[in-house]
């Protein structure tokens, strides 16, 4: 049995709960999403757009003179206008916008096989809510460079979500740092887009920050996979070897209480630590831990 090296790496554990092989795609049921912002552009879609049109949602009621549409006309409120003036209908325009997930595949991520099990899941179900909200969905999986064997371009097809999935359970997490993931940043989309970034986030701090600014034109919602066996399934005495999964290295530790108690306040440290860096940013992140919880997703992305 291998345990992680400390708060900044991980290792190997146990087998997933299911084989990949065994994930069935008909489970997927598609979830909703509201964006923060209203989107720009010329591509209908499912969300209220900026500015003003002939079609879409209803917003309001305006003069003809300010909006001179006379397809638009509606002749009840104009009637009941004691000045005798013309009304149009004003709609706010409905827009798609790209959704993208950035997953990283470095070293780290091997632990538990959390990319071909809850990761894989989360991306197949996401890739099937933006294909059914009328929206383009891109995959990146990040290692030291951009992965394009785990990658797919910007497309809204049908089946995009098993590809999405096929592409992932055949990742293999390899690599140190977050290169990809800068890489990655720089090939989104120009036009503002709904980014989900995957990750265990076992970097430096400063790295995190620079990876968020490098996504500061986009809306950021940060997915933090984290394994229930680092929290509660530490022994509280024994041999246990360790293993860093980006390096290699390995030693063998002799656990107890006290150095038990003292790797548990160093994980939740940092756990509070990350989260403070999000919350200063504006940042509401979804916590991946053990299994994907579509109920807990689907209420935090209808929040915005």
């Amino acid at each position: 049995m291998k345990w992680p090296a400390g708060a900044g790496s991980s290792a190997e554990v146990r087998p997933v709960d299911r084989h990949p092989d065994d994930l069935r795609p008909d489970d997927l049921r598609p979830l909703p999403y509201r964006l923060r912002w209203r989107p720009e552009g010329i591509f209908p879609g499912a969300h209220p757009g900026r500015g003003e049109g002939s079609e879409g949602e209803f917003r309001r009621h305006v003069s003809l003179l300010r909006q001179p549409d006379p397809r638009r006309i509606d002749l009840r409120v104009s009637l009941r206008d004691p000045h005798g003036e013309l009304h149009v209908r004003q709609f706010a325009p409905r827009r798609s916008v790209p959704v993208a997930t950035l997953v990283d595949l470095s070293g780290s991520m091997r632990f538990g096989e959390a990319v071909a099990g809850r990761v894989a899941d989360l991306c197949a179900l996401l890739a099937l809510s933006a294909v059914r909200s009328g929206d383009n969905f891109v995959l990146f999986g990040c290692d030291e460079g951009v992965n394009e064997a785990a990658s797919l371009p910007l497309s809204r097809r049908r089946g995009l979500e098993e590809e999405v999935r096929q592409c992932l359970i055949g990742a293999q997490p390899r690599g140190t740092g977050a290169a990809g993931l800068f890489e990655a940043a720089g090939r989104l989309p120009g036009r503002r887009s709904l980014v989900f970034l995957v990750s265990d986030f076992l970097m430096p701090m400063a790295e995190i920050q620079r990876l968020l600014d490098a996504l500061w034109r986009h809306d950021v919602i940060p997915v933090v996979v984290r394994d229930g066996a680092l929290e509660e399934g530490l022994p509280h005495w024994g041999l246990i070897e360790l293993g860093d999964l980006e390096t290699g290295a390995a030693r063998l530790v002799f656990m107890r209480p006290g150095l038990r108690a003292r790797w548990l306040r160093a994980a939740r440290e940092r756990q509070e630590a990350l989260a403070a860096l999000f919350s200063r940013r504006g940042l509401r992140p979804v916590d991946l831990k053990d299994a994907l919880d579509t109920d807990a997703l689907a209420q935090r992305l209808m929040e915005g």
